[in-house]
């Protein structure tokens, strides 16, 4: 048959494939309203930070590492902050990172499930790249970020897997207009609260 080397190499890639993907997961923390694939259970850490106009936020780190690869995301609470401090969170937060060492290769605008934020990429002195996604929802800066060896493929397995809870504990999706109007979506995911 002309078919079954092509159906062998496609059943090798893709459970190749598989095999690198074991032991990822949808880690979820209902308390902080998210959910984001890992390859194994996180630590855990309580952070204080402040904030651009100075207010001390609280903040969780969740931190994995897997075959020279870390991967983490950061949660700031901005409770109680001034509506500037809030809105203005992901723009600060890109400043700290484009002020730090490495080569930005890509700065761009970014949304998850319509969820808007901005996404950096670096390159650092050892030629190892971060992957950085931030978005903001419902007053907490959710901060992804995934530094990879040299040679390594995008880590997209955990980039693109954040998901963010509604106070519901439905995971929230938006319609959105040019002017950045959200409506909550009513296909293709469940509803949330609005923000």
């Amino acid at each position: 048959m002309r078919f079954a080397p092509v159906a062998v190499a496609i059943l090798a890639l893709f459970c190749s494939g598989a095999a690198l993907a074991q032991g990822w997961f949808m880690f979820e923390d209902k308390a902080e309203f998210f959910t984001v694939n890992f390859p194994h259970e996180p630590k855990v850490e309580d952070i204080m930070l402040e904030s651009e106009y100075g207010m001390e936020l609280t903040g969780r780190v969740y931190t994995a590492e897997n075959r020279g690869s870390t991967y983490k995301i950061t949660v700031l609470n901005y409770e109680g902050a001034q509506v500037t401090d809030v809105r203005g969170s992901v723009a600060w937060m890109a400043t700290k990172f484009r002020q730090g060492p490495g080569k930005i290769t890509y700065d761009a605008y970014a949304q998850i499930d319509r969820i808007e934020g901005h996404q950096l990429q670096i390159l650092n002195a050892d030629e190892s790249r971060t992957f950085i996604g931030m978005h903001l929802h419902a007053r907490r800066l959710y901060i992804l970020e995934a530094t990879v060896p040299r040679g390594t493929p995008p880590p997209a397995q955990f980039q693109v897997s954040l998901g963010i809870f509604g106070t519901d504990g439905n995971r929230v999706r938006y319609d959105i207009d040019a002017d950045g109007q959200r409506t909550p979506a009513t296909e293709g995911g469940a509803l949330g609260e609005a923000p």
